[in-house]
């Protein structure tokens, strides 16, 4: 077979294997729509390895849907806003059930860290994955949920250290992301990732590991995933924070990242769709150098 029938094939083999996914991912998510019922872990599948985004409006959770999204987040502020709206509670139940009836898409609803009552709130207003979040949240000591596993809906956390991350694990989270407001700056995310993975080598010495889980509150069953571990594949984590280019989902999945979350910054493009789309590709073609440089242009002008 010639060098360009094998490229030929392989690409074929890679569009089925694509579309094949595309089809379970979407009656995965028409079940999600009619049966509440449906496990935790089929609601983890259909955002793995995607791009979930913040969205303000109906609109906004349209194109990106449109793009090809996993997720969308409702808020009820632009991050560009954040300093100066200072949000610190739960985003209005109305904008999050509207935006649910809009789209097929899974929808991730904010709430403050610790607050059970908001999480039913919003589990019957139709999200479904709760994010507990350091945007709904005053004080970053407040204690996190531990009724995570009784709850309906899979927990997202955010985290800033590997000890946050089996900490959230031990409480019953199924995915995690970096903590945005500690990593605004694509190149800040990059230092987070880049200060797990390092902890993640450290720990895997015995003695080193067996103080650090001691000052922790954790236990060598909590670690037991991640031994012999030497990327960020072995937890369930996702990048979050600056990331507003297909260079930059590229450099997050590059790294082993399960996914990325992106922020509504990326709608100031003057040609969010066109962005929107290439995001979504580059979670595909990351390692193809060809197809990046493809999808790095003409997706507007910089703008964060």
């Amino acid at each position: 077979m010639s060098t360009k029938a094998e490229k030929d094939a392989m690409k074929l083999a890679a569009k089925k294997k694509a579309a094949e996914r595309a089809a379970k991912v979407k009656r995965l998510i028409e079940r999600l729509k009619l049966h509440k019922d449906i496990t935790k872990a089929a609601r983890v599948s259909i955002v793995k390895g995607g791009i979930i985004i913040d969205v303000i409006n109906v609109v906004q959770a349209k194109l990106a849907q449109a793009a090809g999204f996993t997720a969308v987040c409702p808020l009820d502020f632009a991050i560009k806003d954040l300093e100066a709206c200072k949000m610190s509670r739960l985003v209005d139940p109305r904008v999050t059930q509207a935006i649910a009836n809009a789209v097929l898409l899974p929808v991730v609803a904010k709430v403050t860290i610790g607050h059970d009552i908001e999480a039913d709130v919003v589990i019957e207003v139709g999200a479904n994955f709760i994010d507990e979040s350091e945007f709904a949240t005053k004080d970053p000591a407040t204690v996190h949920m531990d009724t995570k596993s009784d709850l309906s809906v899979p927990f997202i956390c955010g985290i800033s250290s590997l000890a946050d991350c089996l900490k959230r694990l031990k409480e019953g989270a199924k995915l995690l992301r970096i903590k945005h407001p500690e990593a605004v700056r694509v190149d800040a995310t990059v230092v987070k990732l880049n200060g797990i993975l390092a902890d993640l080598a450290k720990y895997q010495d015995d003695v080193e590991r067996e103080r650090w889980l001691k000052v922790n509150g954790l236990d060598e069953s909590d670690f037991a995933n991640l031994k012999g571990a030497t990327d960020l594949s072995c937890l369930p984590l996702y990048a979050y924070g600056g990331i507003c280019t297909p260079r930059d989902v590229a450099l997050m999945m590059a790294m082993k990242c399960s996914g990325v979350f992106v922020d509504n910054s990326v709608f100031a493009s003057d040609n969010p769709r066109k962005r929107l789309r290439a995001m979504v590709q580059a979670v595909k073609c990351y390692d193809n150098m060809e197809e990046m440089i493809k999808l790095s242009m003409g997706t507007g002008e910089r703008f964060v």
